[in-house]
């Protein structure tokens, strides 16, 4: 644009001044394309220093970014191993709660086993002292009864011997009756026999004394036979009603 603005003010000027206005217009073009070069040069030097910059600002940025990347990276690391740590201490805690109610529950189930196991040997104590009770009240029922048994057969027994010593004496008295009987029946027989005795003396007597008066002495006949005991003769009607009782 300054160059073309320059040409057209070339044009205006005389023709002798145009060769110094050229060269001037070129030493100036050189000197303001160097001028240019130098900005442009310049600018590039600090374009590229810009983008160096920029680099480095980028690299910085993105080293800052990467930094802060780790540091939220660590953050997030350090986060999660406490958030690790902290489910690590709850899942513990939980697992020490579970272990805890764990052995509360075996410890209750333990306590009931126990209360079960005692509640089954009062329920056998108490059936074996019912049973006891029921023997010990079935013993004393059967002892009662042999108790009653043996008085019943003791009374028995007692009644029998009585009776039997009742017949006894009733058996001695009836024999100490037929005795005395005996005696009475024999007494009177032997009275009988001494009387028949005396009577059968008596008329031998009188035969002889007959026998004297009358005829010679003759040889003396056998006396009859005389009952001298009660017993000898048990063809006497006495004795025969004695052996009859």
């Amino acid at each position: 644009m300054w160059k073309r603005q320059s040409t057209d003010g070339i044009q205006q000027l005389p023709e002798e001044r145009k060769a110094l206005a050229e060269r001037y217009t070129i030493d100036a073009e050189e000197a303001q394309r160097r001028e240019q070069l130098a900005a442009a040069t310049a600018v590039r030097e600090a374009e590229e220093q810009a983008g160096r910059d920029a680099e480095a600002e980028l690299d910085r940025k993105a080293a800052e970014e990467e930094a802060r990347r780790a540091a939220e990276a660590e953050e997030q690391a350090r986060r999660a191993a406490e958030e690790e740590a902290r489910r690590a201490a709850q899942a513990e805690e939980e697992a020490r709660h579970a272990a805890e109610a764990e052995r509360r529950r075996k410890a209750a189930e333990e306590q009931a086993r126990r209360a079960a196991e005692e509640e089954a040997r009062r329920a056998e104590a108490e059936e074996r002292a019912r049973l006891a009770a029921e023997a010990e009240e079935a013993r004393r029922t059967a002892q009662a009864e042999l108790e009653r048994k043996a008085a019943e057969e003791q009374a028995r027994r007692a009644a029998e011997e009585e009776a039997r010593r009742a017949a006894e004496a009733e058996e001695q008295a009836r024999r100490a009756a037929e005795a005395e009987q005996r005696e009475a029946v024999e007494e009177q027989a032997r009275r009988a026999s001494e009387e028949e005795e005396r009577r059968v003396a008596e008329a031998r007597l009188e035969r002889e004394a007959a026998a004297e008066d009358t005829e010679p002495m003759a040889e003396p006949e056998p006396e009859p036979a005389l009952v001298s005991e009660p017993g000898a003769n048990s063809e006497l009607p006495i004795y025969r009603w004695f052996d009859r009782t």
